[in-house]
C-alpha cells in the first residue's frame, strides 16, 4: 500500500454507549449522550410505511438512481436536480471532493483550525499535505464545528463550504455557486434526524456537479436511506426552533453555574475550560458523554431534562 502521511492521524469515534455504561455502572439504555451532534428523538416521518416499498424491492439495484431524491433536494435548494451529488452522509462527498481536486505533493487548506477532522483525514489519504501555502483545495465548516461559530467565508478556491449546521444557523454559501469553483455540503444527519441514514448531497454548478457525480461510487445510497430522506423533505423543511430555544437555555444554564460557552448558531455548544478533559473523564463515570476538544467541551443539545441533568453533574464538578 502506498504510505500515508506521517502527520496521519485516523477518525476518532467516540466511545459506545456500552463502553460507557460499563464504566458508569449503569446499563447501555441509560447513557446519555451529548457528543453526536444529532437529534435526540428520530423524525416523526421515520416510519415502517415509508421504507415498505423499498424493503419489498431490497434484492435489486435501483436502476436509474433516485431522480424523485434529486428533484425534492433541488426544490429545497431552490437550484435544479442537475446541481446535486449525492452521497453517502456529508463524510462521503467530502473525501469525494478531495479525490477531485487534489492528489500527492497537492496542499489542501483548512479554515479556521481545528475544525472536523475528516478535512485532514481526506487530505491525507489522497497522498496531499495541509497546509495554506498555494492550497489546490480549501474546506470551510459554516456554521463552524466545533465552535459552533457563523466564521467568514474564504476568498480561496476551488473551496468546499460544509454546511452541515445549514438549518441552525439559515446563512449559506450557494451565493458564490457561479462565480467559481465552490462546492456545498450538506447532509440529513443533523436538523433531519436521519444521522444512520447516511444521506448526504453535495451542490455545485451544473458542470462541477457533473464531474464529480462521474467520479462517484455507484449507488452509493441505499434506497431505504432514500425513501427515509424523501419522505424528510416531503414533510416540509425541518423545524429546528425548538432546539434552537434549548439551545439557548441551555447556554445560559451553563452561565448560571460559572461556564463561558460560546455564541453557537448550531445544535451544540461549545464551552472553554482549563480543566476539560478532566470534566469529561468525569461526567463519563456518570453517563453522561460529551465531546472533548483541546480546551473545551462541545455539548450537543438535548432534551430538556437530559439537559438538566448534564448541567446538575456540571454544577457539582465546577
Amino acid at each position: 500500500m502506498r504510505p500515508l502521511s506521517p502527520q496521519f492521524v485516523p477518525y476518532g469515534w467516540a466511545l459506545s454507549a456500552a463502553e460507557i455504561a460499563k464504566r458508569a455502572g449503569i446499563e447501555p439504555q441509560d447513557v446519555l449522550r451529548f457528543d453526536g451532534n444529532t437529534s435526540p428523538v428520530p423524525p416523526t416521518t421515520a416510519r415502517p410505511e415509508v421504507v415498505a416499498d423499498a424493503l419489498e424491492r431490497i434484492q435489486s439495484y435501483r436502476h436509474g438512481g433516485f431522480p424523485e431524491l434529486l428533484r425534492a433536494i433541488a426544490g429545497y435548494s431552490g437550484l435544479e436536480p442537475e446541481n446535486v451529488v449525492l452521497g453517502a452522509g456529508a463524510d462521503d462527498l467530502l473525501m469525494l471532493c478531495a479525490r477531485a481536486y487534489v492528489g500527492p505533493g497537492d496542499r489542501v487548506a483548512i479554515a479556521n483550525e481545528p475544525s472536523y477532522p475528516l478535512y485532514r483525514v481526506a487530505a491525507w489519504v489522497t497522498g496531499a499535505d495541509v497546509g495554506t501555502d498555494d492550497p489546490a483545495l480549501t474546506f470551510v465548516c459554516r456554521p463552524h464545528n466545533p465552535s459552533g461559530a457563523m466564521v467568514d467565508l474564504p476568498a480561496a478556491r476551488p473551496l468546499v463550504v460544509d454546511e452541515a449546521y445549514f438549518e441552525y444557523g439559515g446563512e449559506t454559501a450557494l451565493h458564490l455557486l457561479g462565480s467559481n469553483d465552490v462546492i456545498v455540503v450538506r447532509t440529513f444527519s443533523k436538523a433531519f434526524g436521519l444521522a444512520s441514514a447516511r444521506v448526504g448531497y453535495a451542490l455545485a454548478d451544473v458542470e462541477i456537479a457533473a464531474e464529480l457525480n462521474e467520479r462517484q461510487q455507484p449507488a452509493p445510497v441505499s434506497t431505504i436511506s432514500a425513501a427515509l430522506a424523501l419522505a424528510g423533505l416531503e414533510a416540509g423543511p425541518p423545524d429546528v426552533s425548538e432546539t434552537i430555544a434549548e439551545r439557548e437555555r441551555l447556554t445560559e444554564g451553563l452561565r448560571t453555574i460559572g461556564f463561558e460557552p460560546l455564541r453557537s448558531y448550531t445544535n451544540f455548544v461549545l464551552v472553554p475550560h482549563e480543566r476539560a478533559q478532566e470534566l469529561y473523564e468525569a461526567l463519563l463515570g456518570q453517563g453522561l458523554a460529551v465531546r472533548p476538544s483541546p480546551g473545551a467541551l462541545r455539548i450537543t443539545v438535548h432534551r430538556p431534562d437530559a439537559d438538566d441533568r448534564l448541567l446538575e453533574a456540571l454544577a457539582a464538578l465546577r
